[in-house]
C-alpha cells in the first residue's frame, strides 16, 4: 500500500507559510509559496533548510545566486500569496502581477517582502538532493520584524491561508 502523505499533510496542518524570494537574472524579484521550511540549528549560526522541487524555477535561481529570503507574509496580503503558489515566475512577474510590495535586503541582492511579520536573509551553505526535491540549507544572515503584522499559516495541507 502507497504512503498517503497528501493525508497525513492535511492532519498535520497549521504550517508555517511563507513566501521564498530569489533574483531572476533580469534583476527582478521571483516569489514563490512555501511551507516546507524548517529550522535546523541556533548556534554558532542560526541555519534553516528549504525544500524545492528539483525542476522549479525558483531552485535553479537560488543555485545560481547562493541566496533566498524568508518571509512570513501578512494577513492583509494572504490572497496574493497563495496567488504566488498557483504559477510559475518563469512566466510571470509575481510582485507586479499581485501587487506585492518588497523592500531591500542588508546583506543580499535579493529583496523581501515588505509586508511580513518576520522574514530571514539567507545564504546558502549546501545543496542535498532528495528524491525529486532539493534542499538547500542555508545560514541567516540577518532577521526583520514587523510587530504589527500578523502572519498566516497554510491549513487544511495547503488549500487555504488563516492567521495562527
Amino acid at each position: 500500500m502507497a504512503a498517503e502523505i497528501g493525508k497525513f499533510e492535511k492532519i498535520s496542518s497549521p504550517n508555517p507559510f511563507a513566501l521564498i524570494t530569489s533574483k531572476k537574472e533580469d534583476g527582478t524579484t521571483n516569489i514563490m509559496a512555501l511551507s516546507w521550511w524548517t529550522y535546523c540549528a541556533n548556534k554558532p549560526v542560526p541555519t534553516i533548510a528549504i525544500c524545492l522541487s528539483s525542476r522549479g524555477f525558483s531552485g535553479q535561481l537560488i543555485q545560481k545566486t547562493g541566496e533566498f529570503g524568508l518571509s512570513l507574509p501578512d494577513e492583509s496580503i494572504a490572497q496574493a500569496a497563495m496567488m504566488c503558489g498557483r504559477c510559475s515566475g518563469r512566466d510571470v512577474n509575481k510582485p507586479e502581477e499581485f501587487g506585492i510590495e518588497l523592500m531591500d535586503s542588508v546583506t543580499m541582492e535579493t529583496k523581501l517582502i515588505a509586508k511580513s511579520q518576520a522574514a530571514m536573509e539567507c545564504k546558502v551553505v549546501q545543496v542535498l538532493p532528495v528524491q525529486d526535491h532539493l534542499m538547500f540549507i542555508a545560514q541567516v544572515q540577518e532577521t526583520h520584524f514587523r510587530d504589527a503584522y500578523r502572519h498566516v499559516s497554510s491549513v487544511d495541507g495547503y488549500a487555504k491561508l488563516e492567521v495562527r
